[in-house]
């Protein structure tokens, strides 16, 4: 770690959120170290690296050799497997995510962040006005703390908080990437049903010419240990029989409401140890891209003639619940009320969707469409959109 290990503002965790909630806190003039657990940024690679250039606006810059393939279209396959095809026009792309963070952490160094590598925090720990983050034979010391460390969230526990995920709130994962000439081009492709995943789905996202992240999801009150990585391998040999698998490897996603508070006196919380994800899809590359821009702004703003003032550290609180974390409670609602949809229900909506009334439809017609046989889920949807 070298001969000086006191910063203004420590960083705990390099993925996305990390990275940039680093970068912003160096560009505003604090001193900030970066620590991760890992040798390199970006593996293994537990996502299906989609993301959207909205995502990066103002945040970051959005580079053109980080494209693995240009999301053209969305197709869901029902229970049937009958197809709804979805073209997509807002900038949707498959990146290659190890790149896209090796290229943030060097920037981040530039802006004058210092990286340790290679380096598990285990304890953190108060002392007088400063926070002490110890690895096995190392340290750092940092007035504030911005702990973005996954899912896992042990730091985060020790400070006091109940990083609890129930088993409805996580969904246990298996990841894997595949090459088979059966792979859709340009196309994010979402298989729904029980016989693929139970409270759940299948993703297959396309990167680049044969080549596809494949990756499963199943509510963990639905699992038991082995199967996420059963189903997949299941599914694979079902739909892409012959394919060449490779990085294979299995995790979790929260799928949960954020975690409140964001903040306790000198400690903000962002990413996947603050459970902010989209609820519906698993996607959080953009949400933790917004909540470490604004932890490292908030974070460096709260200096006051060289001492942390904890009462700014909440806004940081305010902006994200104002924004991302409005949509996300709004995502957990969805989830909750997708969770009792039956095979039935999402085929008649399949057959709906696709169902032509003179070569026209609407949102309203597929309204009626689908919920008038289904009445119960009417009062739902009207409950969650007051």
């Amino acid at each position: 770690m070298g001969t000086n290990n006191a910063f203004e503002i420590a960083v705990i965790g390099g993925g996305p959120s990390g990275i940039i909630a680093s970068t912003y806190a160096a560009k505003n003039g604090r001193s900030v170290c970066l620590v991760d657990r890992k040798i390199s940024p970006g593996f293994p690679v537990r996502c299906g690296e989609a993301t959207s250039l909205d995502g990066f606006s103002g945040i970051a810059e959005f580079k053109d050799d980080w494209i693995l393939s240009t999301i053209t279209t969305m197709q869901i396959i029902a229970p049937s497997g009958k197809i709804v095809t979805v073209p997509n026009d807002y900038g949707a792309y498959i990146i290659d995510r190890k790149k896209m963070e090796d290229e943030l952490t060097s920037d981040a160094i530039k802006a004058g962040v210092v990286f340790i590598p290679n380096t598990t925090i285990t304890t953190i720990t108060k002392e007088s006005n400063v926070y002490k983050c110890s690895a096995r034979d190392q340290s750092v010391t940092a007035q504030c703390v911005i702990l973005a460390e996954g899912i896992e969230s042990r730091l985060a526990r020790q400070l006091g908080w109940s990083t609890y995920l129930a088993p409805k709130d996580v969904h246990s994962c298996a990841f894997a990437r595949i090459d088979h000439p059966d792979v859709v081009k340009n196309t994010c492709v979402f298989y729904l049903g029980k016989q693929y995943a139970p409270a759940g789905y299948v993703w297959v996202f396309h990167r680049g010419k044969t080549s596809a992240n494949v990756g499963l999801g199943t509510l963990g009150s639905y699992c038991k240990p082995g199967l996420p990585k059963e189903l997949l391998m299941r599914f694979i040999d079902l739909k892409f029989p012959g394919a060449n698998v490779s990085e294979l490897h299995c995790g979790g996603v929260p799928m949960g409401k954020y975690i409140s508070p964001l903040v306790k006196e000198g400690v903000l919380l962002a990413g996947d140890s603050a459970r902010m994800v989209n609820c519906v899809n698993g996607a959080g590359i953009s949400y933790s891209l917004f909540a470490g821009k604004n932890a490292g702004t908030v974070a460096a703003s709260s200096f006051k003639n060289g001492r942390c003032d904890h009462s700014i550290l909440k806004g940081y609180e305010k902006i994200w619940g104002k924004s991302f974390g409005k949509q996300q409670l709004r995502s957990y609602s969805i989830k909750e009320i997708m969770v009792g949809f039956t095979d039935k229900f999402l085929d008649d909506m399949a057959k709906a969707v696709t169902k032509s009334t003179n070569g026209k439809t609407s949102i309203l017609k597929i309204f009626i469409r689908v919920f008038i046989r289904y009445p119960f889920h009417i009062f739902k949807v009207i409950k969650l959109l007051k």
